[in-house]
This record gives structure tokens, sequence and C-alpha cells, in this order.
């Protein structure tokens, strides 16, 4: 398995947990709707009791329509503020990682990421200017026969991660751009949880 592999299991790992208090926290709001709703029956039972048999069934059958669309519109809005928090979380774990975690992490990205061939690595502003010693050569040993990676003086408009940047291909590995590739896996997996 690739270490990108492996950070994104420990991602959908971070996910499913994530998923699971999600899940929780819907249910717990459905509770209070459902209470809420409750309470609103009774109130109104005085008038549906007056009602025809006919306007009954339809008053219930809405009640529960209705009572069922907030619940899972309650559980969609916690859902996706939830995705929307685990994803942002993530990613700035791994912007906050010590200097020497933090590259250590982009050789294995690169490493995985790297096509045959000769290209440039390309930083934000900010990591281009805290690079380790000897990054590139470092970067280059662990490189699969046949590639070979030059550091960029040219910044990358990207938030973390990095760019490669080859003759006729430019390959996005951002975080940001890493994060929304994988955003729908992470939605699937949570809306299988809840759902």
């Amino acid at each position: 398995m690739s270490a990108l592999d492996n950070i994104v299991d420990e991602i959908l790992t971070e996910a499913r947990t994530k998923a699971d208090r999600i899940l929780s926290d819907a249910l717990s709001k459905a509770e209070i709707i459902r209470k809420r709703e409750q309470v609103r029956a009774v109130e109104q039972s005085g008038l549906i009791e007056r009602q025809t048999d006919k306007q009954i069934a339809d008053i219930k059958s809405r009640c529960e329509i209705v009572n069922a669309l907030r619940r899972r519109q309650a559980i969609l809005e916690t859902q996706n503020a939830e995705l929307e928090e685990t994803i942002s979380v993530a990613r700035q774990v791994l912007l906050d990682q010590p200097n020497n975690e933090y590259f250590a992490f982009i050789v294995k990205m690169v490493a995985a990421q790297a096509e045959n061939g000769e290209c440039d690595l390309m930083f934000n502003a900010d990591d281009r200017s805290t690079l380790p010693k000897y990054f590139q050569q470092t970067l280059n040993l662990v490189l699969p026969e046949g590639n070979k990676v030059n550091v960029s003086y040219v910044a990358a408009d990207i938030d973390g991660g990095f760019v490669l940047k080859y003759e006729d291909l430019e390959k996005d590995c951002s975080f940001e751009a890493i994060f929304r590739k994988r955003r729908d896996e992470f939605y699937e997996l949570i809306q299988g949880v809840l759902f």
C-alpha cells in the first residue's frame, strides 16, 4: 500500500468516526424535532377532532411527511456541516505539522504521485521559503529510476502540498485538490452510515 493510500485510509477512518458522531447528533436533533412536532399535534388536536374523518387522515399524513422531511433536512444539514468541518480539520492537521514531518510527508506524496520523466515541483511561497536543506537531492534519491524532480523557484497559488509540472501536464497535489477529489468518498461514507 502506498503512503498516499495509508494517508487516505487514516482520513477515511477519521471520517468514519466523525460519521458515527454525526449520526448520533442527527438522531438527537431528529428526536427533538419529533417531540416538538408531537407537542404541536397535541395543541392542534381540538381542531382536528372537529374535522371530518377524511380531513383527520389527510392532516396526519401531512404531519408525518413534514416530520420526515424536517428530520431528513436536519440530518443533511448536520451531515454537510460535519463533513466540511472534518475536511477542514484534516487539512489543517496536515498544514500544522512540524516542518520536518511536513516535508517528510511531502517526500512520500511526491514519490507516490510522480510520473516517469522530469518535472518541476512547485510549492506555495511559505513552503518554498522553509524547504529543508538538500530537499531536492533527498527527494530524487527516493524516486524510482527515470524520475527526476526539480524544485521550482516559481511559487504556486495553493494552501499546502505541491504541484508537479511536466512539459505537457500539470498535476495538482495541493491539499485542497486532494481533499476536493476525496470529498465524494467522505460524503458517500457518511451518507452510508446515516441512511
